[in-house]
């Protein structure tokens, strides 16, 4: 008990300090965004306090695994550069011994994430989508927030990746179910006009999906536009059950049932996205251990770039599967075999037989980091 206090103080407060400065940074960006959209408003502070408030949930499931896997690889990392953990090694004390807090603490994490992501994730889309309907209704005009299903029409839903300073959307994702069947546009840009009491999307290089299954149709287009009535009388206050991603877990489950992708892929991403802190427990250890002139360089960097994959192959099967391409298990089979590989690379750490390339990449990291010193140190030198 004594070691586990001690190597949890040594992970407290970086993992404390990752958490608040990554949370900071993104909910300062989001703040800036909503500030540019609602600073007309005389609520406008307010708003955006609320705002923030009901997105906390989906950065949390972000910052959390991160912030937790980057501060145990420091803990590992400073263990290994103090010679400690050759000590408590020497001593038959394994890593599995030294680190067993650690996966106490991944198991309550989870626990906690797989309740922010079934109840208040969805929540927290409703509340800020409806607080963007109320805007919109204040301002009388029609704009959409980067990176968030906008659902303020009957029977479209709307997704932009951001905004050029042109005023065209890069990144448009389109849902139109008005006629009873779900008709998906995709486009690498749009803009949006408005035209009496018609906003016309006029969307360029894209696809346009209809149907389902063997039934699908699919158009490639370099242009296409789409009409959408936005009357007074057409802007309607959202429920839960209008999108997937603000769905309850009740009526999501049922949706799964009706086999709708969206679903499918929606239910898999909330239970799968948690997990993600058990996945990199396992391979925080094998990541860590680098030569002791590397520093602690080398394991962040390799840490950074594993973050950057795992999170990219989640998201490119997400999409997918919501797209119908890929069918749901596809999901659980990638994040399965992430944790079949971590059990298997902490396997061969325990056993001082990882493979070189862990143990390279630090001296890598450490040998392209003296380089960098050394132009750094000539290039001051010469002025």
């Amino acid at each position: 008990m004594t070691i586990d206090r001690y190597i949890f103080r040594l992970w407290l407060m970086p993992f404390l300090g990752g958490l608040v400065l990554v949370l900071g940074v993104l909910l300062l960006g989001r703040a800036l965004k909503l500030l540019g959209s609602i600073s007309d408003s005389a609520q406008a502070w307010s708003l955006i306090l609320e705002m923030l408030i009901l997105t906390m949930p989906y950065f949390l499931l972000l910052t959390v695994p991160i912030a937790f896997f980057l501060s145990v690889q420091n803990t590992i990392a400073g263990l290994q550069q103090s010679s400690e953990m050759d000590v408590m090694r020497a001593s038959g004390i394994s890593y599995s011994r030294m680190f067993r807090g650690f996966l106490l603490l991944a198991l309550l994490m989870w626990a906690g994430l797989t309740y922010t992501s079934m109840v208040l994730l969805p929540q927290g889309q409703l509340g800020f989508n409806n607080i963007l309907t109320k805007i919109y209704a204040m301002k009388g005009v029609i704009t959409f927030s980067p990176q968030r299903f906008t659902r303020g029409f009957d029977g479209i839903t709307i997704y932009v990746d951001g905004e050029d300073k042109q005023g065209a959307y890069r990144g448009v994702i389109l849902e139109d179910h008005r006629g009873g069947a779900s008709v998906i546009y995709t486009a690498r840009s749009a803009r949006f006009d408005m035209n009496n009491s018609q906003l016309q999307l006029r969307m360029d290089h894209g696809v346009r999906l209809e149907g389902q299954g063997a039934d699908q149709r699919m158009l490639a287009f370099d242009k296409y536009m789409v009409s959408i009535p936005v009357a007074a009388s057409h802007w309607i206050r959202q429920r839960s059950g209008d999108h997937v991603t603000m769905m309850t877990p009740r009526e999501l489950w049922q949706a799964v049932g009706k086999h709708a992708p969206g679903a499918v892929a929606e239910w898999n991403r909330r239970l799968l996205l948690p997990s993600t802190v058990l996945v990199l427990f396992f391979f925080a250890l094998p990541f860590s251990l680098t030569q002791k002139r590397s520093g602690k360089a080398g394991s962040m960097v390799a840490g950074i770039a594993l973050l950057v994959l795992i999170y990219n192959l989640q998201l490119m099967l997400h999409r997918q599967v919501a797209l119908d391409a890929f069918p749901g298990w596809t999901m659980w089979a990638e994040q399965g075999a992430l944790l079949l590989l971590g059990i298997f690379l902490w396997r061969r750490a325990e056993a001082d037989r990882l493979p070189k390339i862990f143990s390279q990449a630090g001296e890598w990291a450490y040998l392209l980091h003296q380089f960098m010193l050394h132009k750094l140190g000539r290039r001051s030198g010469e002025g």
